[in-house]
């Protein structure tokens, strides 16, 4: 590849509209931002990059795409539990066709399945493993996290072939009943773009390529052409396809515990104190004592488990979301 295609030092960009109206760009680090949230609705506009040494890359002029709203999230839950689907459902009054592309970010409590009230510490002396119990706080810290995650496959729909522009239920992205999402407390917070048919045939050839629906002679994704063109060079194949238009969000919460659907593989068990040595090397965490059959604390019985069981901050990638809510 060119070392220099990712070298954002000295382009440029901006959108323009027919008639020669100007909306420039800020240049950062690896991206370009444009604010185009005042360009009045009524237009046509596309998109120009000035690369040095490369020449002037524009997209073609496109009225703006009005996004519905989106009706509603739901998701259905597979006969045998295994699993939960999820889907968006949306519709307008416009007599001619819809077209959708979604994009989607989730957020979830990726809670321990094991609440853990012990640490282990190692006493650099003897060699030897001491247990300490967890203050509250920690505890919370090691048994409450929180992960998110994007889509990365193509979500597109049309009403081109239905009597009525009414997209409803179409699928987005399936869970597995073992996934952590469906441990606790989640929310889908599902993106609507509109696209014209043109944009639509686009990521239709995409999604086919990179799925294999399209079949062993379909085009490989740098072989199917967007709207850019480079100025300098026309024949230059651009990747990439720029859309004018609106988006619509919409978030939903779901309560897993409600359902009932989340299943974990979560044990723990009990060894010998002449194994806990190995046991904090390789990893494995203690969570809590075993009782006596008068049930008071037996420290000399000590149930070990997995890290990803017993504490949470091995595996959640994110912090808690502003809109969460409170304390439950």
């Amino acid at each position: 590849e060119d070392e220099d295609f990712y070298d954002f030092s000295g382009v440029t960009a901006w959108v323009e509209n027919q008639n020669g109206d100007i909306w420039s760009g800020t240049v950062l680090w690896n991206y370009i931002e444009i604010n185009t949230e005042n360009l009045p609705m009524n237009g046509k506009y596309r998109l120009c990059v000035s690369i040095p040494g490369r020449g002037e890359y524009r997209s073609a002029f496109k009225e703006v795409c009005q996004s519905p709203q989106i009706d509603s999230i739901t998701f259905s839950i597979s006969k045998d539990r295994q699993a939960v689907q999820f889907e968006v459902s949306t519709h307008n009054n416009d007599s001619d066709p819809l077209y959708c592309k979604w994009s989607f970010e989730e957020n979830w409590e990726s809670n321990a399945p094991l609440i853990p009230y012990l640490r282990a510490e190692k006493n650099l002396v003897d060699n030897t493993i001491v247990l300490k119990d967890l203050t509250e706080t920690e505890r919370i810290r090691r048994s409450v996290c929180y992960s998110k995650g994007v889509s990365k496959d193509i979500y597109i729909a049309s009403t081109e072939k239905l009597s009525k522009n009414v997209i409803y239920k179409e699928r987005l992205n399936s869970v597995a009943a073992t996934d952590r999402r469906l441990s606790s407390l989640y929310a889908l917070t599902v993106t609507q773009t509109a696209l014209d048919k043109e944009a639509y045939k686009y990521w239709e050839g995409i999604k086919a390529s990179v799925s294999g629906t399209g079949g062993l002679f379909a085009p490989m994704p740098n072989e199917i052409r967007g709207n850019i063109v480079c100025d300098t060079n026309p024949q230059e194949n651009v990747l990439g396809y720029v859309n004018v238009t609106t988006q619509t969000t919409i978030r939903r919460f779901v309560y897993w515990q409600e359902h009932a659907i989340y299943s974990h593989l979560c044990t723990d068990e009990t060894y010998p104190s002449d194994q806990w040595l190995d046991l904090y090397t390789s990893g494995v965490v203690p969570v809590r004592y075993g009782e006596t059959e008068k049930g008071t604390v037996n420290k000399n019985e000590v149930y070990w488990t997995s890290p990803a069981c017993g504490d949470c901050t091995t595996f959640s990638n994110s912090t808690r979301p502003d809109y969460w809510p409170a304390e439950r």
